[in-house]
C-alpha cells in the first residue's frame, strides 16, 4: 500500500511538471509573437515616413518641323546628375507617331501639339535615390525611405509638318533651351534662369518679365519667391539680341560644308515650345522668443509673483504655465505664483500657447516686417528647444518690516488681540520716586498734626 501511494505522488508531481512548463512555452510563444507584431508595426511606421524627390522628366528634341515620312528624335534630360534609361510612352494621332525610343515620325501634313511622356527603369530610380543621398544636407536620408514623384506633363512641343518638295535648307533652330539653379526658395530668396548656347554662341537679349501671386522674373532672368506655394509656376521667355543673331549665322557658316553660303539663304526658326518649372517655395518661418520672465524672485507667505513672456514683434502673448501646488508655492495657469510657506522653490516655467496666441504672434510679425502680401497661413512658428526651463523662487515669513527685492511691502492680513500698555524705560523709577515722596508728605502732616494738638493740651 505505501508502495502504491509513493508511486502516485511520483506520476502526480511529472503530471504537474509537464503542464508548467507547456504553460510557460506558450507564454514564450505568445511573447515572440506580440514582440514579433510589435516589430512589424514598428517597420510598417517607419515606412511610412516617406521623403519626395520630383523626378519629373524633361525633353528636348532635335526638329520640330519636318517633311511627310521624315523624323525627329526626342532625348530626355538628366535628373539629378542621372543620366536616365526607360522608354516613352507611344503615342498617335493623324500627323505624327511617337515610339518607345523616343522617334518622331511624321504621318501627315499639319500642325499637332503633343506632351511626351517618359516611362523610367528601375535602375533609373535607384540611382535617383542614390544621388539624392549623396547631396548636401540628406547624408542621413535612409534609401527605403524616398518615394519618386513625378508629373506626366511637364512639357508641349508642337510639331510642325509640311510638303518634302517644300522643305527649305539652311534653316537654324533658335528655339531657347532654359535651365535654373534653384528649385526650392524661401519668400524673398532669388535664383537665376539660364539660356542654352546655340550654335555654340552664347546668347545675349532679356527675358520676358512676369509676375503672378508667387514668383516673379525680371529681364536680366532673376525670379523671386513672393509668397509660398508647394508648386510655383514659372515660364520663361527669351528675346534674343540682333546681335546673337548675327554670330549665329556666323558660327553656322564656320561650319564643314556650309562654307560660302550667303547670309540671305540662312533663315531662323522657333518651336512653339513651353518649358515649364515648378518651383517649391516654403513657408516663411517666425523665429520666437521662448524666455519667460518673473516680476520678483523673492516674496512672502501670502504674497505673489507673475511668470510673463518676453514681446514678440510688439505683442505680448498669454502662455499657459502647468498649475499646482508645490511643497512652499502654488502656481494657476495664469502664471501667478503665491507664497504658501516659508522655503526655496524651482517653478517649471514650460508653458503652452492656443492657436490663438500663434496667429496674433504671426499678424505682429507680418505688420513688423511689413509683409502686406502675406497671410497667416504663409506663416509657420519656428521650432521651441527641447530644454525644460524654471526660475527659482524663495519664499520669507510675513512681517510688517523689511521687503524683497521688488522694493515693495506686504501687509499682512493676521489681527491680534489688544494687549495692556507697558511702561517705557525708566518710568518704572520714576513711580518709585515719586509714590515715595507722597508718603514722606503725608506721615510729615500726621506727625505735625499730632504735635500741635499735645501742646495745645
Amino acid at each position: 500500500m505505501k508502495k502504491k501511494l509513493i508511486f502516485v505522488g511520483i506520476v502526480s508531481s511529472i503530471l504537474f511538471s509537464v503542464n508548467v512548463l507547456a504553460e510557460e512555452v506558450g507564454q514564450v510563444e505568445n511573447s515572440v509573437e506580440a514582440q514579433t507584431v510589435v516589430k512589424e508595426k514598428e517597420e510598417d511606421a517607419a515606412v511610412d515616413t516617406k521623403v519626395l524627390v520630383d523626378a519629373t522628366t524633361y525633353y528636348s528634341i532635335d526638329q520640330q518641323k519636318l517633311a511627310v515620312g521624315k523624323s525627329a528624335k526626342l532625348s530626355v534630360k538628366p535628373i539629378l546628375g542621372v543620366e536616365v534609361t526607360g522608354e516613352f510612352k507611344e503615342y498617335k494621332n493623324e500627323i505624327i507617331e511617337v515610339k518607345k525610343d523616343g522617334t518622331v515620325v511624321a504621318l501627315k501634313e499639319g500642325t499637332t501639339d503633343f506632351a511626351p511622356n517618359f516611362i523610367l527603369s528601375n535602375e533609373t530610380k535607384q540611382k535617383i535615390k542614390e544621388a539624392y543621398i549623396k547631396q548636401p544636407g540628406n547624408e542621413k536620408v535612409k534609401i527605403e525611405t524616398i518615394a519618386l514623384s513625378h508629373r506626366d506633363i511637364a512639357q508641349i512641343f508642337k510639331m510642325e509638318v509640311g510638303n518634302p518638295t517644300e522643305t527649305k535648307k539652311h534653316q537654324i533652330d533658335i528655339t531657347p533651351s532654359f535651365s535654373i539653379d534653384k528649385e526650392k526658395l524661401e519668400v524673398g530668396e532669388s535664383g537665376k534662369v539660364s539660356i542654352a548656347p546655340i550654335e555654340g554662341v552664347a546668347l545675349k537679349g532679356k527675358y520676358k518679365p512676369s509676375k503672378n501671386d508667387f514668383i516673379e522674373l525680371k529681364e536680366d532672368g532673376t525670379y523671386t519667391a513672393l509668397k509660398p506655394n508647394e508648386q510655383a509656376v514659372l515660364t520663361p521667355f527669351f528675346e534674343i539680341s540682333e546681335e546673337s543673331l548675327r554670330s549665329i549665322k556666323e558660327a553656322y557658316r564656320k561650319k564643314q560644308g556650309n562654307e560660302g553660303i550667303p547670309d540671305e539663304d540662312i533663315t531662323f526658326y522657333q518651336r512653339e515650345m513651353l518649358q515649364v518649372f515648378h518651383i517649391e517655395i516654403g513657408k516663411v518661418v517666425v523665429p520666437i522668443n521662448w524666455t519667460v520672465n518673473i516680476d520678483k524672485t523673492t516674496i512672502k507667505v501670502g504674497e505673489s509673483a507673475k511668470l510673463s513672456l518676453v514681446s514678440q514683434y510688439g505683442y505680448t502673448p498669454k502662455g499657459i504655465y502647468p498649475d499646482g501646488k508645490y511643497d512652499f508655492v502654488k502656481v494657476t495657469k495664469e502664471g501667478v505664483i503665491t507664497g504658501i510657506k516659508v522655503g526655496n522653490e524651482t517653478v517649471s516655467t514650460n508653458f503652452t500657447l492656443t492657436d490663438e496666441e500663434f496667429n496674433k504672434i504671426k499678424e505682429a510679425y507680418i505688420k513688423e516686417k511689413k509683409l502686406t502680401n502675406l497671410t497667416i497661413e504663409d506663416l509657420e512658428i519656428g521650432p521651441r528647444p527641447t530644454n525644460i526651463t524654471s526660475v527659482g523662487v524663495e519664499v520669507v515669513a510675513a512681517s510688517t518690516g523689511g521687503g524683497n527685492n521688488s522694493g515693495g511691502n506686504t501687509t499682512s492680513k493676521k489681527t491680534y488681540a489688544p494687549v495692556k500698555k507697558l511702561p517705557k524705560t525708566g518710568e518704572k523709577q520714576t513711580i518709585i520716586t515719586i509714590m515715595s515722596g507722597f508718603i514722606l508728605i503725608v506721615s510729615s502732616s500726621f506727625y505735625l498734626n499730632k504735635r500741635n494738638k499735645q501742646e495745645l493740651d
